[in-house]
């Protein structure tokens, strides 16, 4: 019987699922448990199923290819490109991820092995080895020729020709348009931008991120030890690792490992959770033992307990809020090593600004209620004081 599960795929679905998009496919079939994403999979053509496991994002793959034979999965990586095999044999664990590399033709097993002995997270690991590169030497005929003769080498977003010497080192880049509109007779070296910016392999793809949003560019070259041409970051996966980035970032201000999605399993969450929860625990209990060393104090001016909770809100709302301009900066590249003095500075004297003006007013709530100019002083001072320790603590 067709797949009926939760609503997103209906009986005898199948017929017009070929008329959506992969991308929403793909979203469909990663709300469903893993085993009625298999039972869709298996009912989609070969095209279509190759489709929609390269749409697919977080650890979603390799739950859903660990019901299948060896022999399928490769029936669906055969009809993509190698960069995308290596991410999705990076997610099965390292016997599977041998079996299906041994059932591959040898020249696609070859290309996915070279993607995947680098670091997923990096330039390596990132790039698409399928790209175009011409000898310096070559006119603007004689590369648009060779252009037209090998319909393989067209891919469907190239928008550079990269230049290389003899030892396939990279030493310009052309643009499409220019190569279009540029005289037959002109050689490449004339007519290329000799200033490449360019990704080494071991970038992390925090560089890969900055780059592209400052210098807009709709790819980036990648290149060895030796300067040799060796992929390209395209934009496409350029957004994906910006997404990533900026997930992360949203996360660790919160004390998660910045991989947890909505539908992690939820013992995944619990193990990834539970260590920043217990830091949290332990700084409430000192701040508790704090509390307990004034027992007398506030049995006498009950009218404190009123404020403890307040004062310790608000204190960690300012925390937060430095803590997160200041990871937000790091991300965007904004604040270097040199920097962090003067970021400091900047948010204490935030700290002590605010907290001016809130313990005037803490201070004013608390005489209004008792009438008390002692007790308006001393929950003005707390919370003066904890604004300035937590934006310390934020920075």
């Amino acid at each position: 019987e067709p797949a009926i599960r939760n609503g997103f795929f209906m009986k005898d679905d199948t017929t017009h699922l070929q008329n959506i998009h992969p991308a929403d496919l793909a979203d469909r079939l990663g709300r469903l448990p893993s085993d009625a994403a298999r039972e869709v999979l298996q009912q989609l053509p070969a095209v279509d199923g190759a489709a929609i496991l390269a749409e697919l994002h977080t650890d979603k793959p390799a739950n859903l290819l660990e019901g299948f034979t060896g022999g399928q999965i490769v029936t669906w990586l055969r009809l993509l490109p190698p960069h995308t095999n290596a991410d999705l044999l990076f997610t099965l664990p390292v016997a599977r991820r041998e079996e299906v590399l041994k059932a591959l033709p040898p020249d696609q097993s070859g290309a996915v092995v070279a993607l995947l002995r680098h670091l997923p997270d990096s330039a390596g690991g990132i790039m698409d080895n399928r790209f175009i590169a011409v000898r310096a030497d070559k006119t603007v005929e004689e590369c648009l020729a060779g252009l037209r003769a090998n319909p393989e080498q067209r891919t469907d977003d190239v928008l550079y020709i990269y230049v290389t010497d003899d030892a396939e080192r990279l030493v310009g880049v052309v643009s499409l348009r220019d190569l279009v509109f540029a005289p037959a007779e002109r050689r490449m070296r004339e007519i290329m931008n000799r200033e490449v910016r360019f990704l080494r392999i071991t970038d992390d793809q925090e560089e890969i991120a900055r780059q592209i949003q400052h210098y807009h560019f709709l790819g980036l070259p990648v290149v060895d030890g030796q300067e040799r041409l060796v992929g390209v970051v395209k934009i496409r996966d350029a957004i994906r690792v910006a997404q990533t980035e900026a997930t992360e970032d949203m996360q660790l201000m919160v004390g998660l490992s910045g991989e947890e999605r909505i539908w992690t399993p939820w013992r995944h969450s619990i193990a990834k959770r539970l260590p920043w929860l217990g830091v949290n625990l332990g700084t409430a209990l000192g701040a508790a033992t704090v509390v307990s060393f004034f027992e007398g104090t506030i049995s006498r001016w009950t009218a404190l307990v009123a404020f403890l909770p307040l004062i310790c809100a608000v204190a960690g709302n300012a925390g937060n809020q430095a803590l997160t301009v200041i990871i937000r900066s790091l991300a965007l590249g904004e604040v270097a090593r040199g920097d962090a003095w003067r970021a400091l500075r900047k948010e204490l004297f935030m700290g002590a600004g605010t907290g001016v003006v809130l313990a005037l007013a803490t201070g004013l709530i608390a005489f209004g209620w008792k009438g008390s100019v002692l007790l308006g002083a001393v929950a003005g001072t707390a919370m003066l004081l904890n604004q300035i320790l937590g934006a310390l603590a934020g920075v």
